[in-house]
């Protein structure tokens, strides 16, 4: 058997070949519908490859356009948040007490003190205090409700410290606000009989 001989062979027999001998197998034809099988196969794959091109393309544009609804919309609420906290200020600026003392004083045979809360803004409504320093060193008297102040009016803080006044030191702050509710705090300290306002803070 040279090497262009062609040999077919029936599998279910059995033959016993040179050790140098070549054999060509030739495969059987495909037919009219095998072939167009593989075609639409091919084609059914691609077609299957662009659409999922497509489903991506157009879950990824979604995606995009939630996500820049989503911005506009926080953007639309940072803008009334800082338009509000421009009208609140303004707001709080036509109903701002600001109170300060023109007269404290003492008494320094009995001991007793004085604390004038002045007011030269609009209207507040005091509502208490709170001891900072030298808790032990004086005493002030409370009442059981909210005081008012007028603009250009003032209210009394009294008491009396254990000690000489001139010879004692404490920090109280005192609580307010006015007639829109907006809170307020100052610091108030005496020092040897003289009286400071040291800071206020609106809460």
């Amino acid at each position: 058997m040279s090497v262009q001989d062609t040999l077919r062979l029936d599998l279910k027999q059995e033959f016993i070949l040179p050790d140098n001998a070549t054999i060509k197998t030739i495969a059987e034809p495909l037919t009219g519908i095998e072939y167009w099988g593989l075609w639409i196969a091919a084609i059914g794959g691609l077609v299957g490859i662009i659409a999922a091109i497509k489903v991506f393309k157009d879950l990824f544009k979604r995606d995009e356009s939630q996500q820049l609804q989503i911005q506009g919309q926080q953007d639309q609420i940072n803008e009334l948040v800082k338009l509000n906290k421009l009208f609140e200020k303004r707001v709080r600026m036509t109903v701002k007490p600001h109170l300060w003392s023109n007269s404290s004083g003492y008494n320094g045979t009995d001991y007793t003190i004085h604390i004038q809360l002045d007011n030269r803004g609009e209207m507040a409504f005091y509502s208490g205090f709170e001891t900072l320093e030298g808790d032990e060193s004086f005493n002030l008297q409370e009442w059981n409700q909210d005081i008012p102040i007028k603009n250009d009016g003032y209210i009394r803080l009294s008491g009396n410290t254990t000690g000489h006044p001139n010879q004692t030191y404490f920090k109280i702050k005192v609580f307010y606000y006015d007639k829109e509710n907006y809170k307020y705090e100052t610091i108030i300290e005496w020092n040897n009989a003289r009286v400071r306002f040291l800071e206020t803070n609106e809460l």
